[in-house]
């Protein structure tokens, strides 16, 4: 209905856009030259070789599984640090092949990233997941009754903005635009009583962006490059604006009338607003998870303390996948779906997109449908 935020149209969302382009989104002036050394050198020394291990048979299945759903995309597994398995098939929005390099905005996995500034933030001492939202929001109706826990965990209350936010109150200017959001949201009743349920809104990872910013004092966009995508050398990696701003890096994708949101800036802010691709994401997995951007403390409690009255064990910005895993899935119609999986146990880490409509409705399926695959063959 509302078709400017419709790349956040479900519970599960993620916006999988196929994009061709090699565009570095970094600031390099923001780190010192010694600190940038010393990332480029861990990251280099850490990032998986691109080699295929798996027995041809088990390499067969995994591909007729995507074939027999007709996935076009790209799909990735890591085991270690080591690239075991590419499956890529279809063309992008221009009729050129897909690469195993293509970037894809990310929508909905974008909210893990939400959740990890959160926790870089607590590990500095600066921020608590049990903080009141009257400590930044004082004329909020129910602020001093929600947490920040309630935010990364789905249990807020607060409504989707999606559903009330009319696209005539938005325009070109980020600062507006999240200030006409923010407006728009403390004037609506809550849905329940923070806490008493779960309900996937946008609207709790778009405030926590917002917080993001406030206690770090830069804008949340120049955070999450200084202390995520710099140091885990994640060169393909960028925002949903930076579509249109750069013609090329955006060359493949000429859906845009489905990345309405480009021409609303902050409006994706914290809820769908990154693009990645396969090698940066396998990048972020393992670095997130293997306590190289926050604390092993840190990702322990993203991943342990899930809202009880979710069917899917929604943690913070991670839910509870099949074989003990976590991730995020999302979609965006018509077109487009991805997902993201983490498996420290047994070191497997998976992403796939998808730019059809047959990927998109395959996207959720695709941890379950792979990994049951390639663990009968370990």
């Amino acid at each position: 209905m509302k078709k400017i935020l419709a790349f956040l149209l479900s519970a599960v969302m993620i916006t999988a856009l196929a994009g061709c382009g090699s565009k570095p989104a970094s600031n390099a002036e923001n780190t010192s030259t010694a600190e940038t050394a010393a990332l480029t050198e861990a990251a280099a020394t850490e990032a998986p070789a691109t080699q295929e291990t798996l027995a041809a048979d088990v390499k067969a299945k995994l591909d007729q599984a995507l074939e027999k759903e007709k996935f076009k995309g790209v799909a990735q597994i890591t085991k270690g640090d080591t690239v075991i398995y590419q499956y890529v098939n279809g063309d992008d929005d221009n009729g050129k092949p897909l690469t195993a390099d293509s970037s894809l905005p990310l929508a909905s996995v974008s909210k893990q990233f939400c959740a990890a500034a959160v926790m870089k933030l607590c590990d500095e001492k600066k921020l608590s997941v049990d903080d009141t939202l009257d400590k930044f929001y004082p004329d909020y109706e129910y602020g001093k009754t929600l947490t920040i826990k309630h935010l990364l965990t789905m249990g807020s209350g607060i409504p989707n903005y999606n559903v009330f936010l009319e696209p005539s109150m938005l325009g070109g200017n980020e600062e507006e635009n999240i200030k006409t959001i923010k407006e728009a949201m403390f004037a609506e009743e809550l849905d329940f009583e923070p806490g008493d349920d779960y309900e996937y809104s946008n609207s709790n990872y778009f405030l926590l962006a917002d917080i993001v910013s406030q206690v770090s004092g830069v804008a949340y966009h120049d955070f999450l490059r200084k202390n995520f995508f710099e140091p885990l050398e994640m060169t393909h990696t960028g925002f949903v604006q930076d579509i249109l701003e750069d013609q090329d890096w955006a060359s493949a994708l000429s859906k845009t009338e489905l990345m309405l949101e480009t021409t609303n800036p902050g409006v994706a802010n914290g809820a769908g607003d990154i693009v990645s691709n396969a090698a940066d994401m396998d990048k972020w997995m393992r670095g997130l998870s293997g306590g190289k951007i926050i604390s092993s403390d840190a990702w322990k409690e993203m991943t342990g303390n899930p809202n009880p009255n979710s069917s899917n064990g929604y943690s913070y910005g991670l839910w509870q996948m099949s074989f003990d895993g976590m991730g995020h899935v999302g979609q965006i119609e018509p077109h487009f779906g991805a997902v993201d999986y983490i498996n420290t146990d047994r070191e497997v880490y998976l992403f796939g997109a998808a730019n059809t409509m047959s990927g998109l409705s395959f996207a959720e399926e695709i941890p379950q449908t792979l990994l049951a695959i390639l663990f009968e063959y370990e």
